[in-house]
């Protein structure tokens, strides 16, 4: 009997604080939230805060595009697109450890975008974290033998008229691959 009542008794606060958690979940993520400060009354239990594309759905995409000057006094290649591809797939709703990376230079490219927009001081922005992670992912996809690379973030609105499609938002000074350990050294 006394075994009954506390199984009843914990099925009846794991439905209920799963009722509680499911309530401040909602609240939390409510366009415009009031509720900013409702952690304070979980008592440190976290709450998702899940906006996905509300109230700004992205119209854009950033793109990632790298130029390179070739050793032995060769003109700089055109401009081409590295920009990290991600598999979508049936299985990648469930296990996805690929996307990472690409998340993290999406992450990195979005900050820069938001630091041109805000007119940033660009020797500010050449030594941000950001500007040095998609450095180094444009080094890493310079081809081999490349003697300096410029890159390049471009916003592309695939919904818009064809002539107003792409958006430069950021472009490097040349960076010297040869001394260049990270952008600091080669922008100072």
């Amino acid at each position: 009997m006394t075994g009954n009542r506390i199984r009843g008794a914990a099925g009846a606060f794991a439905v209920g604080a799963l009722a509680a958690h499911l309530v401040s979940t909602v609240l939390q993520n409510t366009p415009d939230s009031y509720n900013q400060d409702l952690r304070k009354f979980t008592g440190g239990w976290p709450i998702p805060g899940w906006r996905f594309f509300a109230p700004n759905p992205g119209v854009q995409n950033v793109h990632l595009l790298v130029r390179e000057v070739p050793a032995g006094g060769a003109p700089a290649t055109p401009w081409r697109d590295v920009t990290p591809t991600v598999s979508h797939g049936w299985k990648q709703v469930l296990w996805n450890p690929g996307s990472r990376g690409p998340k993290a230079l999406f992450d990195a490219m979005q900050q820069l975008s938001v630091m041109s927009a805000n007119q940033a001081d660009f020797t500010w922005v050449t030594q941000s974290l950001p500007y040095q992670l998609v450095f180094s992912a444009s080094r890493a996809a310079a081809a081999d033998g490349s003697v300096a690379l410029q890159f390049l973030l471009m916003n592309v609105f695939p919904s818009a008229p064809p002539e107003q499609r792409m958006k430069p938002i950021l472009t490097s000074e040349w960076i010297p691959l040869d001394s260049a350990s990270d952008p600091k050294e080669a922008a100072g």
